[in-house]
């Protein structure tokens, strides 16, 4: 959730939803400033864009985040400046991504009442520095990368005991570049790359913005066929305690572009012996 209109509009539909079909699920916020209402925002020099006026999604959507915690679901963070973060915290340093962690956490504990617990890096874009402030903050878990089950990262010389939880699943919005693929029968695909037996089954993300609106039909008709075929939809920390006690191998981070995508993302990539 990276804008304020995302939330007004679509947390609430996706609660709705979700509470339909009695299915917990895994929320991560963006906290800080809202820069949506600048089509160009991603393209606009930093130090322009800061000096734009502009909310907090923090503040102007304060009851639709809080319903997202009083409803049972897990609730964690992602980055503060979405924009800055999805731009290049690849090539950013230590003390810009501990600020960009400390300050999504303070504006948590002020809305939430508690640190959070969990973290998720928007767009899947890291750097060595998130891994080791993941560490330091003591969060339960991270889901920065694309790959295929929980793991311990590594990334240029930085190992982490912060678990990762992968996203396995396309996204709706990258199975939709694929010729064959439109609305109508878009559920069906997805639902079509799930028939794998992984270790800790799939793990599909999506966003308040697009399956909170356009695409909430889609999720719908996902959710029904999910639950008809005698699915567990379990919230990402209720995953993470199903694991208990096993011993999760380390892997390195690498890049890759995966279909469907503009650019590269994080990915996990091959064990460390």
């Amino acid at each position: 959730m990276t804008s304020a209109k995302g939330v007004q509009e679509g947390v609430p539909a996706l609660l709705r939803l979700l509470d339909e079909h009695q299915v917990k699920a895994s929320f991560f916020v963006s906290l800080g400033p809202d820069y949506s209402l600048y089509p160009l925002s991603d393209h606009i020099p930093r130090i322009i864009r800061r000096r734009l006026p502009v909310s907090y999604i923090s503040n102007r959507c304060r009851d639709e985040l809080l319903a997202v915690a009083n409803a049972g679901h897990d609730v964690g963070i992602s980055a503060y400046t979405p924009v800055e973060w999805k731009q290049d915290v690849a090539f950013q340093s230590a003390p810009w991504t501990h600020q960009e962690l400390l300050r999504a956490a303070d504006a948590f504990d002020r809305l939430f009442g508690h640190a959070p617990r969990y973290f998720a890096a928007k767009g899947w874009q890291v750097n060595s520095h998130l891994l080791a402030e993941e560490e330091a903050m003591g969060f339960e878990f991270a889901s920065d990368v694309r790959g295929q089950h929980i793991f311990l990262p590594e990334l240029q010389g930085t190992r982490s005991q912060c678990p990762q939880i992968p996203t396995t699943l396309p996204t709706l919005d990258e199975l939709l570049k694929e010729q064959e693929v439109n609305y109508d029968n878009l559920h069906q695909f997805l639902y079509a790359a799930c028939q794998r037996i992984l270790p800790n089954g799939e793990v599909f993300s999506l966003t308040a913005e697009r399956e909170g609106g356009e695409l909430l039909p889609v999720f719908e008709r996902l959710l029904v066929m999910w639950k008809g075929g005698q699915w567990e939809i379990r919230a990402m920390s209720e995953l993470f305690r199903r694991i208990g006690d096993t011993t999760l191998k380390r892997h390195r981070i690498g890049w890759g572009v995966p279909d469907g995508c503009s650019q590269h993302v994080a990915i996990q990539s091959t064990p460390v012996e």
